[in-house]
């Protein structure tokens, strides 16, 4: 654990009961730092989608030319012939979203980017785990030992602290209620790469993830 945060609002006890579900993967903040996951009672676990940070930093410093980079796809299908011409509607909906994806992945495929790995990582009992805010994982599922009635997993935020980055979001919203989706329309090429690896779809209850101590 830190030896100090900046404030109480950065730090929070999850309590998980037996049957309790996996999380959906995700990433803590859009805000730079990291995050923090304590293990309370018994070890426990956090699945981490390995090979997907490397993606990440890609994606995020490609998205600052998207709107142009997609433009001009949309322009060169319009010049053809025949010309491929769709509707903004249709642009924005599906055929911009796959665009992106197409153009996410050739990069991803030039900068050698390895298929993902879903890895569940051991975080002993009272030790803590801290992961980058950009680092793709879930918090495991129920792994209480017969007998025992709930566990609790500590969890700390380590984010800048920017209103003006922000963007127009309420001021009053905390940090580790922004966590991101990667299923939504930013993150998707993410989750696309991880469905395509020689081993087949990562999103899917094939296998069960390797382990390894923290």
């Amino acid at each position: 654990m830190p030896t100090a945060l900046a404030s109480g609002d950065r730090i929070s006890v999850l309590k998980s009961l037996p049957g309790a579900e996996s999380q959906s993967f995700h990433r803590d903040s859009l805000e730079p730092g990291n995050s923090g996951v304590t293990a309370f009672e018994e070890d426990q676990y956090v699945d981490v989608l390995f090979g997907a940070f490397k993606a990440m930093l890609i994606l995020e410093k490609l998205d600052e030319d998207r709107d142009e980079a997609t433009a001009l796809v949309r322009s060169c299908l319009a010049d053809q012939t025949p010309p491929c011409v769709f509707t903004d509607s249709e642009w924005g909906t599906i055929v911009e979203p796959c665009t992106w994806q197409f153009l996410v992945h050739r990069e991803f495929m030039a900068k050698e980017v390895q298929d993902f790995e879903v890895v569940r990582v051991c975080i002993k009992k009272n030790k803590t785990a801290v992961l980058d805010s950009r680092t793709a994982h879930a918090g495991s599922g129920w792994t209480g030992k017969p007998g025992c009635k709930r566990l609790y997993r500590g969890h700390f935020y380590g984010f800048q602290t920017d209103l003006l980055k922000k963007k127009g979001d309420d001021p009053t919203e905390k940090d580790e209620f922004t966590t991101i989706d990667l299923c939504d329309a930013d993150h998707f090429p993410i989750v696309g790469w991880a469905q395509r690896g020689k081993a087949g779809p990562i999103f899917a209850p094939v296998r069960e993830p390797a382990r390894r101590p923290v």
